[in-house]
């Protein structure tokens, strides 16, 4: 077998072919961009025969590297599934997560077919107490929070921003003449769920009114029916309790399923400062199945913030 030399160069080549630039090669392979110049010189000196182009426009690969691009890129894919094998070898196969309770009702029944779609044999384990679990004193390997900066031990992921949206059934809204010219919210059954949240721009139906300029009953318990129950806003619109100042995450797949209605139109949407974000200890080293989760749930995510700047305009 024929040693194989100047490993960092081909690394290198690979990366500035496959991306097409430098500074792009760089990023991913986390140097500098002279770092990555130095060593395709370096591996083209070894070789003795120029690699790539230089142009104007940046290093464009020569016909001889291009025609092995595949099989560079083959070579460095099976490298990446042996390291991956051997770097989980010892880490455990389950799951383990602690997770809020707008996705533990509402987000996660809806996408976990799709995960047990590509990962069968997954052991999943979800913690759903109330209790913020500290991921350095525990077993749990990820934490869905809703939450400002994770500071520097976490890893994080931003999943889903945050706000409030009046939302109901299309029968509520119609029986009340609900519409997005509605000024008052006079005689209109209303709910809240009180949340237990540091965030500073987080409204209850007094805080919404003064932001939106719509006008609610000054007489109510917090301008509406304070209801302490555990189940998300989405699911006590759906039971037809009133109009209900709705999460904009738990709200988001009720409306685009037209199962529920934000009567009031974007103008009733009030966004918030912190995020649902999934996070994990920095110094526990992730295996393969934690970080095809992680990856999992940030595409999972992106299409859903997407739809929600469709919906919601935030």
């Amino acid at each position: 077998m024929r040693a194989v030399s100047h490993l960092k160069g081909w690394q290198a080549a690979d990366a500035v072919a496959r991306l097409g630039g430098v500074a792009a090669a760089a990023a991913e392979l986390g140097v500098t961009e002279a770092a990555v110049t130095a060593q395709i010189r370096r591996l083209e000196a070894r070789l003795g025969r120029d690699l790539f182009r230089r142009t104007s426009a940046g290093l464009v690969p020569t016909s001889s590297l291009a025609g092995e691009r595949e099989a560079l890129a083959r070579a460095f894919a099976a490298l990446g599934e042996v390291a991956g094998r051997l770097d989980g070898a010892e880490m455990p196969d389950h799951l383990s997560i602690t997770v809020t309770q707008t996705f533990a009702e509402v987000w996660l029944p809806r996408h976990l077919p799709d995960l047990f779609a590509t990962e069968a044999e997954l052991d999943l384990r979800l913690d759903t107490r109330w209790e913020v679990v500290d991921l350095s004193r525990s077993d749990i390997q990820f934490a869905i929070r809703y939450m400002d900066d994770p500071g520097p031990d976490l890893g994080s992921v931003d999943l889903m921003p945050s706000g409030v949206v009046p939302i109901c059934t299309r029968d509520f809204a119609r029986r009340y003449g609900l519409g997005p010219e509605t000024r008052t919210l006079a005689g209109v059954p209303m709910v809240w769920s009180p949340v237990a949240t540091s965030d500073p721009e987080w409204c209850g139906w007094h805080e919404w009114a003064a932001r939106t300029g719509i006008e609610v009953d000054p007489q109510g318990a917090g301008a509406g029916a304070a209801v302490e129950m555990s189940a998300s806003g989405a699911r006590m619109a759906r039971m037809g309790l009133g109009l209900v100042l709705g999460g904009l995450a738990d709200s988001l797949h009720g409306v685009m399923d037209g199962e529920l209605v934000m009567p009031l139109g974007p103008r009733s949407v009030v966004p918030a400062r912190f995020w649902h974000r999934l996070v994990w200890q920095k110094a526990r080293r992730l295996g393969p199945v934690q970080r095809r989760f992680r990856d999992w749930m940030a595409a999972k995510a992106a299409a859903d913030r997407a739809a929600m700047r469709r919906t919601f305009g935030v």
